[in-house]
């Protein structure tokens, strides 16, 4: 679709409004912004962003639960292994589906990144070529296929990785780090396609809803529609428009005020 003014001139102003410092008050971002090195940063950010689905009391308590016990370098806990002591291995679930064993494998290979690479960025960007697709597939393609932490469906919008990547290649910001954005451009980020995203893309008229009257599914089609729309209102950075849509369907008396006046 193409964007009328006025909805673009409202977007631009939502994106300023809740780009801000207080969004990481409750925001699994919050953790990295607790770290110096970037390798500290990179290990928190890959953990807070694929916990990053459910209640957001409940992703920030169980993140905190696991940072507790990874100590002041998280980055050297993975690589001495101490995510195994924390984690007992088998079938009992930890967060909602995901198991021990799950986020044993999860950490196996993020340590496998940390050892062979100064950074984890490094060891991802040595492995993604302009033939490899999108960013968040390359690093999905990373991660084992039972590994259930990370997709591996070529359908999939990827909302934990591509909000992963958010937050490490747009720079400039309160919020997202930028500690890829040498080699990866933020032009072709794509939204994280949560629900509120979707919601309010889909109020606003970006995206259509489905034949059924529902949102429309979380696919990549769908992330690269609204990607293509989000670029007429932010041309070098589209994945901006993340803070409006988002902002905006977490903050109940912003989108009744919003609404009300359409």
């Amino acid at each position: 679709m193409s964007v009328n003014p006025k909805l673009k001139e409202r977007l631009v102003f939502l994106a300023e409004k809740y780009e801000h410092p207080d969004f990481l008050k409750k925001d699994p971002s919050q953790f990295m912004h607790r770290y110096h090195s970037v390798r500290d940063q990179e290990t928190v950010a890959f953990l807070a962003a694929n916990m990053a689905f459910g209640q957001r009391a409940q992703i920030l308590s169980h993140i905190e639960c696991i940072l507790q016990q990874a100590g002041a370098h998280p980055s050297e806990w993975v690589q001495n292994e101490g995510y195994k002591q924390f984690f007992t291995g088998g079938t009992t679930s930890f967060y909602r589906m995901y198991t021990h064993n799950d986020y044993i494998l999860f950490f196996d290979t993020l340590k496998l990144f940390l050892d062979n690479s100064d950074t984890i960025g490094s060891y991802i960007c040595t492995h993604h070529t302009a033939e490899s697709g999108f960013l968040h597939e390359t690093i999905c393609s990373l991660f084992p296929q039972n590994c259930t932490l990370v997709p591996h469906s070529k359908n999939s919008a990827a909302k934990k990785m591509n909000m992963l990547l958010r937050w490490m290649v747009r720079d400039n910001s309160p919020v997202d780090l930028g500690l890829w954005n040498s080699w990866h451009s933020k032009e072709q980020l794509l939204i994280p396609l949560d629900v509120h995203v979707l919601q309010e893309a889909t109020k606003m008229g970006i995206l259509s809803p489905s034949s059924s009257g529902k949102l429309p599914s979380a696919t990549i089609k769908t992330a690269v529609l609204l990607k293509e729309a989000m670029q007429e209102v932010f041309p070098s950075d589209p994945a901006k428009a993340d803070f409006a849509l988002f902002g905006l369907g977490v903050d109940t008396s912003e989108s009744n005020s919003y609404y009300s006046k359409v």
